[in-house]
């Protein structure tokens, strides 16, 4: 099964698929570009999945993106009804995406790390259903 993995955020978004049992990190789009980026991307790669990052909180304070991005969940389930929707904790995903920029010396990590968050959130998930 290959899977498509999605990063969602309010302003850049990033996407990551699965080849060949490998994570590859592909892209940081806006926001507003995201669902035609998923047909390109899913298209190309064959993806029969797309995994959507969900941003739980620790502290139950960010509670309005986990409420937009499963709204966003339904809606790409009514777009994509032959593909399977799944979402994963995408918990830590920003700060380990964070932690390999900076081991690249990338000292300014915004805007850059969306992508990465994507394949880390691919990889946990292919780990799980191994």
């Amino acid at each position: 099964m290959t899977a498509l993995a999605i990063d969602l955020w309010d302003k850049r978004c990033g996407i990551a698929v699965e080849i060949d049992w490998f994570s590859l990190a592909k892209d940081i789009v806006a926001r507003t570009s995201i669902v035609s980026a998923i047909k390109k991307y899913s298209e190309r790669y064959k993806c029969e999945t797309l995994v959507v990052g969900l941003p739980y909180d620790l502290y139950g304070k960010n509670l309005k993106q986990l409420e937009k991005t499963k709204k966003f969940i339904s809606k790409l389930k009514n777009i994509f009804p032959a593909k399977k929707v799944v979402w994963f904790d995408e918990r830590f995903t920003s700060f380990e995406a964070d932690s390999v920029l900076k081991e690249f010396w990338i000292k300014d990590t915004r805007g850059q790390k969306d992508d990465i968050s994507a394949q880390i959130i691919l990889e946990n998930y292919m780990e799980r259903e191994k």
